[in-house]
């Protein structure tokens, strides 16, 4: 069960668990920094829609560490990672074309 989850943005933070709230918040600015840098890399070359595509592919790897995170502290458990892990790649997705996205 989520225990006193607040969003914040996308990064989800606990009022207990602050080493793992860090934690997940570094590895949450490593994945948006990646998709981020990507993001721009791929515009330059494709469509917004494709460039966008590409960057949540490139950058799956940091994505996965920050649900991981996510997973590893009082937060969410596994299950709440995997079950939060679309909404979460369709925020990304929005900011990265310029959209607000709504969970």
């Amino acid at each position: 069960m989520i225990r006193h989850i607040v969003l914040a943005g996308s990064l989800l933070l606990a009022l207990p668990g602050a080493a793992q709230a860090s934690d997940a918040g570094r590895h949450y600015a490593s994945w948006r920094g990646c998709l981020d840098r990507n993001f721009a890399l791929q515009a330059a070359l494709t469509s917004p829609t494709l460039a966008a595509d590409a960057a949540l592919r490139i950058c799956r790897e940091t994505e996965t560490a920050y649900l991981a995170a996510l997973a590893a502290s009082p937060m969410l458990d596994a299950d709440e990672a995997d079950q939060a892990r679309p909404a979460l790649v369709a925020r990304a997705r929005g900011w990265l074309l310029g959209r607000r996205a709504s969970l």
